[in-house]
């Protein structure tokens, strides 16, 4: 019963330094984008300022404004999934579908930024799993795919289906990841040295991964720096397959 009590009471205390930590990253993140709107907006009061200097203040206010919102946003959707007060809701649907929406829905930014996206998929592959939880793991994985790949580039989304599962392939040539960055995706607010870590916040690919295992899937990553990442997600196949 003592080695039980002091058991559980480890335990609590994991979750307890877990929580701190969590209020401590978010308010550090917080922290960054409100002090740019609060320096830039103190710049625009002034009197003797130019149009142009006025307009560049004024979007890097946006931008900055753009990034809360995201943190929020996926902060609340990290939360409802990690204390699954979001219910799946499991049903056979096709997944090809959901895919060519998700990459019709970026095409325009991934045609503005000058990268090539390529899609093959199947004209049907049917998944058994909550069609809102598993948008949120495409949304992120192309959303990183795009803002990781410089101009020029190239990203594939490759989907396949067997008997027990559909799997879908995301790989682009982009920046890539050391071995040391890739084996901390997964955690929250972690973000590597790329040129381009400022424009996330660390919550993307932890939503990810918790969308995939409520949906009963497995997700890898392969990345070499340099040399582009491949993300490999797949989701089980509707008993009718």
């Amino acid at each position: 019963m003592f080695a039980d009590f002091n058991t559980m009471v480890a335990e609590l205390g994991s979750i307890e330094t877990m929580k701190n930590d969590f209020v401590s990253n978010v308010s550090h993140e917080i922290k960054n984008p409100l002090a740019i709107i609060t320096t830039h907006a103190k710049a625009l009061e002034r009197d003797a300022i130019s149009d142009d200097r006025r307009k560049a203040y004024a979007h890097t206010i946006v931008d900055a404004s753009m990034r809360l919102n995201t943190l929020v946003t996926n902060t609340l959707k990290l939360n409802k999934l990690e204390s699954q007060s979001i219910v799946a809701e499991a049903a056979d649907y096709d997944v090809a579908s959901q895919l060519t929406d998700a990459a019709l829905a970026l095409y325009d930014l991934f045609a503005i930024k000058g990268i090539a996206l390529e899609l093959d998929v199947e004209d049907h592959a049917t998944v058994h799993a909550d069609p809102g939880i598993v948008s949120l793991i495409w949304s992120n994985v192309l959303g990183n795919a795009l803002k990781y790949t410089e101009p020029g580039g190239h990203v594939k989304l490759r989907q396949t289906s067997t008997s027990s599962g559909i799997t879908v392939e995301i790989i682009d040539d982009g920046c890539g990841m050391s071995e040391t960055e890739a084996a901390h995706i997964f955690d929250k607010f972690y973000q590597g040295a790329t040129a381009h870590a400022a424009e996330g916040n660390g919550l993307g690919m932890v939503m990810v991964k918790r969308a995939v295992d409520l949906s009963h899937g497995t997700i890898t990553v392969r990345s070499s720096q340099g040399s582009g990442t491949t993300v490999t997600i797949t989701l089980p196949a509707a008993a009718g397959f």
